[in-house]
């Protein structure tokens, strides 16, 4: 071959032009891949973060409602939290020289170049059992929480009837804190509480305050003296077995004594929490006719309405197509059961129980999932 060479001038100019080709392209390269890993970074934050935002968000939600359909069927729920994320992106810039020779003498010259990208994530799950278990689903909502989810926006009906069981002597379907009650609850007298509390709310005429006195509740509510002669707040303190003459009333968890100066709320615990919302879904007619879920039945010895109880709360619908509008579905039994996404109420619901859970966490010992995302060349 170098004989030919020698012999040929064009054939040495060629390989000359196609070598300095070769050092251009692979300058270029080269040039190309440092400027792509320099610019790689921050670009892929600004896709990345969001997808697994999304992803997270949207499989946190299909786990919630997943557990919350489990339970009304009467099987275990299950937990598993995500307690690292991380992901590598790998670059890899490369480029070659290729010739070839005919049979008539002539010789072709070629440069070729790629650029490889992948990404290769690695998610580590943890099943919440044990204490964490015990802390975050079966302790009962202290009141601390409640007031915090009040005081940041949330509707005080819809955290008082979600997270309270009674309120004094006032039932709120204690009974379905745990697996779905054979009778029916009567709740009247608890909504017609919450709903004169709200209203004193709304219009400013009904303070809480931290008195420091532990013994108590360390809080207390003092109502406005005009709203104190009306014939609502008369009613309040007659469903609640007040005495309509007190200044301030004490606001504690249900154990601080039964005092007619006392609101004394006995909350429910988060998986009390959810079995109450789990009787809000749609059980399809076959499992129902099959008895693969118990029945509540009402007072009239009818099948009793859970509706009438958690109907402007949550509404879980079900069908055997997946849905072309929800804001969270999965399947289970065959089936797949949602939330529509037009319906407001269901969704504030759903985000303030996802809310609870979060808010249940042991912060001190469970740290949020980590996100890594290196960058290699």
């Amino acid at each position: 071959m170098s004989g030919m060479l020698a012999s040929d001038p064009e054939a040495v100019r060629a390989v000359a032009r196609a070598c300095n080709r070769f050092y251009r392209g692979v300058a270029l390269l080269l040039a190309l891949g440092l400027t792509a890993c320099a610019q790689f970074g921050p670009r892929t934050i600004e896709a990345s973060r969001t997808d697994y935002n999304v992803a997270m968000s949207q499989t946190e939600n299909e786990q919630m409602l997943l557990n919350l359909v489990r339970l009304r069927y009467g099987d275990r729920p299950y937990f598993l939290e995500v307690s690292a994320l991380n992901t590598q992106f790998l670059i890899a810039p490369s480029a070659g020289i290729s010739s070839s020779f005919d049979l008539d003498g002539t010789t072709n010259y070629g440069i070729d170049g790629k650029f490889a990208f992948e990404e290769k994530p690695t998610v580590t799950y943890t099943p919440l059992q044990g204490e964490k278990f015990v802390k975050r689903v079966l302790s009962r909502v202290p009141l601390d929480t409640l007031l915090l989810l009040d005081a940041s926006g949330w509707k005080t009906s819809r955290v008082l009837r979600l997270c309270v069981e009674t309120m004094n002597s006032l039932d709120n379907a204690a009974s379905a804190s745990g697996p779905t009650p054979s009778a029916g609850p009567d709740v009247a007298a608890f909504r017609r509480a919450v709903n004169l509390l709200t209203g004193f709310q709304e219009n400013k005429a009904v303070a809480l305050f931290h008195t420091g006195d532990s013994e108590r509740g360390g809080y207390a509510v003092r109502f406005d003296e005009q709203v104190q002669q009306g014939t609502d707040f008369q009613e309040f303190a007659r469903l609640l077995q007040l005495d309509p003459a007190q200044k301030r009333y004490a606001l504690g968890e249900a154990s601080f004594g039964g005092d007619s100066d006392t609101i004394r709320l006995g909350t429910r615990s988060f998986m009390g929490v959810m079995y109450f919302l789990s009787n809000a879904i749609e059980i399809p007619a076959a499992d129902r006719d099959d008895g693969r879920v118990r029945q509540t039945a009402g007072a009239d010895g009818g099948e009793f309405d859970w509706d009438s109880v958690t109907g402007d709360l949550l509404r879980v619908k079900s069908q055997e197509t997946r849905p072309a509008s929800a804001a969270v579905a999965v399947n289970y039994r065959g089936h797949w059961f949602y939330i529509d996404d037009s319906d407001i109420d269901s969704k504030s619901t759903f985000a303030l129980l996802g809310q609870l859970f979060a808010l249940q966490s042991d912060a001190d010992k469970t740290g949020a999932p980590v996100l890594t995302l290196p960058v290699g060349g």
